[in-house]
């Protein structure tokens, strides 16, 4: 199974970033959530879906944030996401992010 095909089973809005937090792949969940088709999420950067931008220096550090997140459209809601390190086959290494709406945070 590829990466594509990984990202499009989940079940919540995930995608693949860069070590310079470009977006350059996502699934279904993620562009319905966040407002983008999926051929157009490519290469947006995934801090400029955030809703404060003092939580960039947060997401440097942490794996797991509790943020508000917003949609293309401006509106924000809150979100758990969590990110794990990993490498393309060609052994480039990239950010696998997977958001998650919470309720009432």
């Amino acid at each position: 199974m590829t990466i594509d095909e990984n990202i499009n089973e989940a079940q919540e809005a995930v995608c693949i970033a860069n070590k310079a937090g470009r977006i350059l792949i996502a699934n279904k969940r993620f562009c319905k959530m966040f407002g983008f088709e999926q051929s157009e999420v490519k290469w947006h950067y995934l801090c400029d879906l955030y809703r404060y931008k003092e939580d960039i220096s947060h997401a440097k550090s942490e794996d797991v944030l509790q943020i508000r997140m917003r949609n293309r459209a401006g509106r924000s809601f809150p979100c758990v996401l969590t990110r794990r390190a990993t490498k393309s086959v060609e052994g480039i290494p990239l950010q696998l992010h997977s958001i998650q709406r919470v309720q009432g945070v």
